[in-house]
């Protein structure tokens, strides 16, 4: 079990003891005494509740691991129920009422608007006159239809505000792609590509093939200004529209770094393996 779906339960009053024995055992892999002595009560018949949470607790202060926020468990466990909504699940309805009902206690106002068509359309097919006729199926996959495409468009919460009316200043392409702006930079080391509105204009392929091509990507950047960032999260696809002139940024490994992201002095992101963003 995982730390954040842990408290999770503990937030919503749901923890059970074997819980957190479950928790010891994947964390195993730590080496760390207090976590074997909680991961070992798994072979006792009864569990104290009290006496399992004072020994988790001593073995998140042996770890040096500090509780998540509600807010973190939360996004976590919303993503976790939607996560089984892109393949065909036969609980896909079940699964929606939960994520409803969460985004409602929770006052979770975004998910709930994100999710508030497709909850009156299963409570017409289940409660009401189904005025659509929808079978079973065609709700099934009326629900993967939609968690799908919000899975691939969900945007980052990260506010790019900083960067916001810069101009690109200079590229310099010696050792990585690095786009300089008036006040920091984005420094590329995973595949990219600049379009327009009508199509693609140059990518990281056609600078592979032919080295004299970033001298049109100077020509396409230098003095513009930054419009807009965009982060699609689960992608993860990193977007920066310079006036007319957009720049995808594609992280594709598992194993090294993507992309960095700074204004040089408090504002610092970047792409970690696997595309987490840290």
């Amino acid at each position: 079990m995982d730390l954040l779906e842990l408290y999770y339960k503990r937030y919503t009053n749901e923890v059970q003891a074997e819980d957190y024995v479950e928790w010891a055992n994947h964390c195993l892999y730590l080496d760390d005494l207090e976590i074997k002595k909680l991961a070992s009560m798994g072979m006792e018949d009864t569990l104290n509740i009290f006496e399992i949470e004072k020994m988790f607790a001593d073995a998140m202060i042996s770890i040096q691991r500090k509780a998540p926020s509600k807010e973190e468990c939360l996004e976590y466990h919303l993503k976790g129920l939607h996560s089984q909504l892109l393949l065909a699940n036969e609980h896909a309805i079940s699964i929606v009422h939960e994520i409803y009902h969460c985004a409602i206690e929770h006052e979770l106002f975004e998910v709930q608007i994100n999710w508030q068509e497709i909850s009156d359309a299963i409570d017409d097919f289940q409660y009401g006159d189904n005025l659509n006729e929808y079978t079973l199926d065609q709700m099934n996959e009326m629900i993967i239809t939609h968690a799908r495409r919000m899975w691939h468009t969900k945007l980052g919460k990260i506010n790019f505000k900083e960067f916001i009316g810069q101009k690109v200043t200079a590229i310099d392409s010696d050792v990585h792609f690095i786009i300089q702006f008036e006040k920091g930079s984005l420094i590329i080391e995973c595949p990219w590509r600049i379009r327009d509105k009508d199509g693609i204009l140059l990518g990281e392929s056609d600078i592979k093939s032919n080295q004299r091509e970033w001298k049109t990507v100077k020509e396409l950047l230098i003095g513009k200004t930054i419009q807009d960032i965009q982060l699609l999260e689960q992608s993860p696809l990193l977007i920066v529209q310079c006036d007319n002139i957009f720049i995808d940024v594609f992280h594709a490994s598992s194993f090294f770094d993507g992309w960095t992201l700074t204004d040089e002095k408090d504002f610092y992101i970047f792409s970690m393996h696997g595309g987490n963003i840290a």
